[in-house]
């Protein structure tokens, strides 16, 4: 396994969002400069358009591997309602694939739809946004697969997701062939939010594609029991990496902790023993 770090790990860069390209150059550096090999580029709405071209070259001089995640935290009733939501999030997606083409990757990984905090969801709106994103999955999975990159969806399967559940977003992910459409395990918000995590690996042996790595706590506030540096909440971590081996996962562990570069670094050095 690789221990990867994601660019929302924010205390790499300064000012504010969208982040130039020098700021994203800069991390990248700073990244190799703290012994990471793996550097997941995005979300890419934190960013300026990125070129391509030169960060693929600063990333191979410094052989430093690289996904791409598009984030994208579309509104759902949006998104099912009006054109330019749906377009805006296609475009978002064919744009990550397109860079991953660029820097030579093979992954990029996306956000399902959410909806707003506290509202109440009518299934049958529910049902209408899973459709819609199951529609632009479909035309950006062959985008993708003749483009040689894979796609994972990242596993927010609770409420204020279009997901109602493990099963639902599993049964949602399977209408697909493993080879086109992979899961993005959210390690932290599927513990915070109580699923089992033996259950949660088990069920997507041979789908995995990522793992995002952030300490949580079992806290109705995810936004305060997420994203915590390793340490700071209440996952065994050593069995977690047991339950990944026990599938036969070889991939990405991707940090993504809001804490300070020692943290972080902590993190990587902790998982790497563990690895």
């Amino acid at each position: 396994m690789l221990v990867a770090v994601n660019c929302a790990s924010n205390r790499f860069f300064e000012g504010d969002r969208p982040y130039s390209s020098r700021e994203l150059f800069k991390f990248v550096r700073r990244a190799s400069s703290l012994g990471f090999k793996g550097v997941q580029i995005g979300p890419l709405t934190d960013f300026v358009p990125i070129e391509g071209a030169r960060l693929k070259k600063l990333l191979d001089d410094l052989s430093v591997e690289r996904n791409v995640h598009v984030g994208g935290i579309y509104d759902a009733e949006r998104f099912v309602s009006m054109r330019e939501e749906y377009v805006k999030a296609q475009e978002d997606v064919h744009d990550g694939i397109k860079l991953c083409r660029e820097l030579s990757s093979a992954l990029v990984s996306v956000h399902p739809p959410f909806f707003a905090a506290g509202s109440t969801v009518r299934e049958q709106l529910r049902s209408r946004a899973k459709v819609r994103f199951l529609e632009l999955l479909k035309e950006e999975v062959e985008f993708a697969s003749r483009n040689h990159v894979k796609i994972a969806v990242e596993s927010f399967c609770y409420h204020p997701f279009i997901f109602g559940g493990l099963n639902d977003f599993a049964e949602f992910v399977s209408k697909f062939s493993r080879e086109k459409l992979g899961v993005l395990l959210d390690l932290g918000h599927v513990y915070q939010m109580g699923f089992d995590l033996s259950e949660t690996v088990h069920k997507f042996e041979g789908r995995l594609l990522d793992v995002h790595v952030h300490d949580a706590a079992l806290d109705s506030d995810y936004r305060k029991a997420t994203h915590l540096p390793i340490g700071k909440g209440t996952i065994d971590f050593q069995d977690f990496v047991g339950l990944l081996r026990e599938v036969g996962y070889d991939g990405w562990l991707t940090l993504e902790i809001r804490g300070s570069e020692e943290e972080i670094l902590e993190g990587k050095e902790y998982l790497e023993s563990l690895v």
